[in-house]
């Protein structure tokens, strides 16, 4: 892999036996789902699995250098961000969604479009809370 680079989209294959006979898929294609700090989250479809970096160099190698797919995943204190083209989705700890869309004829602002889709994901999640509070 080029330059230790992980993509979201990107087809690898697994080179090496991992040890443990129900992960070790020797030649099968798996699509990286998901990156963030600590886990490369993986699946072919039927299986899915999370491993490290240094586990995910040694045991796989690269089909397609480039992604198949151009979503961002970015997690951080718990909220799972994911940009893709002039979409922003933001999930909360909680599950919730919020999602923020940028007209074609506007300028598509990263910053805007995150707290754009996070407050929409906090005003339904209080929703939820208070309705659950009025019963």
């Amino acid at each position: 892999m080029l330059n230790n680079e992980i993509k979201v989209g990107m087809k690898v294959k697994q080179i090496k036996e991992v040890g443990y006979e129900q992960f070790d898929r020797l030649g099968r294609e798996f699509e990286v789902k998901e990156v963030n700090d600590n886990v490369i989250m993986c699946s072919n479809g039927y299986m899915g699995f999370g491993i490290s970096r240094n586990e995910f160099f040694e045991y796989f190698e690269a089909i397609h250098e480039e992604p198949l797919e151009y979503a961002v995943i970015e997690i951080k204190d718990g909220i799972k961000t994911i940009r893709n083209g002039r979409v922003t989705i933001v999930i909360l700890p909680d599950g919730t969604k919020g999602v923020s869309k940028c007209l074609p004829q506007d300028t598509y602002d990263t910053q805007k479009g995150y707290e754009i889709a996070l407050k929409k994901a906090q005003i339904k999640s209080l929703t939820k809370e208070l309705k659950v509070l009025s019963k």
